[in-house]
């Protein structure tokens, strides 16, 4: 019997047990590595009224949490991945024959451990943001509703999703929520436009219009409202969803983008795209979970700074909370020290203390 705290990590004490162990044993007791610490939170944390709590589980992917409801976007719980040109707009954009996406942050959620999952949101059919493993858990353990556009909703019926689970977006719509209304908007994801997964039978299939495949969602509540534009690449058509809509900050994919290819926003279109959304604070996101397209932050850090001192960066880590807007102005999320969990009183500096 695993031995763990309230919020789901394994004891220290468990770890030095001598006992019998396999591989399947391993994996329970060790994967994922924060257990369900963050699960725990998503349950727990009490959403106060005026604030919207996110939480970045890394690449693509963010946990919600406004009132009592508790949303997923994009939630990727995979491994690291290969892409061929046959079935791959990545692949087809670059010539190459094959590409290997290397994971490299941690899980840090347990999908089959959520207490309660109102929606989870889809911006895109690739692997990554449409997850076979979040959906099939999602599926078996709560009841939530899966919001995607078209694409990406014939996939989610190609494994077994009911009807009546599944709604079908296009930008114009508004699903509304208790405590959130979520405005769905154009993107211009042209990487998703060429990606042959989810589109009709057949090798000469014509693909479907980018409503069909990707969209924006824009989380709005009593916080102000927040933008997840998924994989999107740089468009000018964001100008004219800023103004449709007021936004105050967006959460956007970054990232290295090798000489050849255009996988992921720029530092600086990013930049562009947060302007021509009207925002004043942007995440960056993705840039930290595949090997290939991993970069250092600090360049859209520099280019806000130079370009606009009055927008503001927000950079996230792995697993850690963002309560919007509370923490706009952090800067760099640190992670907690638990100083507050130190009694000097209690200490014992040398054996002489016992």
């Amino acid at each position: 019997m695993q031995e763990r705290d309230e919020w789901g990590v394994l004891e220290c004490t468990y770890a030095l047990t001598d006992r019998e162990m396999t591989r399947e044993r391993w994996l329970e007791e060790c994967f994922p590595p924060w257990g369900t610490y963050i699960n725990y939170q998503l349950d727990n944390t009490r959403a106060e009224k005026g604030k919207v709590y996110m939480w970045w589980f890394g690449g693509p992917s963010w946990g919600i949490k406004a009132g009592e409801e508790i949303f997923l976007l994009d939630n990727y719980a995979g491994p690291g991945l290969v892409t061929r040109i046959a079935n791959s707009g990545d692949c087809q954009n670059t010539g190459a024959e094959y590409l290997h996406w290397l994971r490299l942050n941690a899980q840090v959620v347990d999908i089959w451990k959520f207490g309660r999952i109102d929606a989870l949101f889809i911006t895109h059919h690739h692997s990554d943001h449409c997850d076979f493993y979040t959906v099939k858990a999602l599926l078996r353990t709560t009841a939530c509703k899966f919001v995607a556009p078209k694409v990406s909703a014939r996939v989610l019926r190609g494994w077994g999703v009911p009807d009546d689970r599944i709604i079908e977006v296009k930008p114009g719509d508004t699903i509304a929520f208790k405590n959130v209304a979520v405005a769905v908007e154009k993107n211009f994801d042209m990487n998703a436009l060429k990606t042959s997964a989810g589109l009709p039978e057949g090798a000469k299939a014509e693909p479907p219009a980018m409503k069909d495949v990707a969209v924006t969602f824009i989380f709005k509540s009593d916080a102000g409202s927040v933008a997840f534009i998924g994989d999107s690449t740089y468009h000018n058509g964001f100008y004219g969803v800023g103004k449709r809509h007021a936004i105050d900050l967006v959460v956007g994919n970054m990232g290295h983008n090798a000489d050849g290819t255009y996988d992921k926003l720029t530092p600086y279109d990013l930049y562009r795209v947060s302007r021509a959304l009207g925002a004043r604070v942007i995440i960056p996101d993705h840039y930290d979970n595949w090997a290939n397209t991993f970069m250092d932050p600090a360049e859209l850090e520099r280019i806000v700074r130079e370009n606009d001192p009055g927008m503001k960066t927000v950079i996230m880590q792995n697993g850690g909370m963002f309560v919007y807007p509370d923490d706009k102005d952090i800067g760099r999320y640190k992670y907690p020290d638990w100083q507050e969990r130190y009694d000097w009183r209690k200490a014992r500096y040398t054996l002489e203390d016992e």
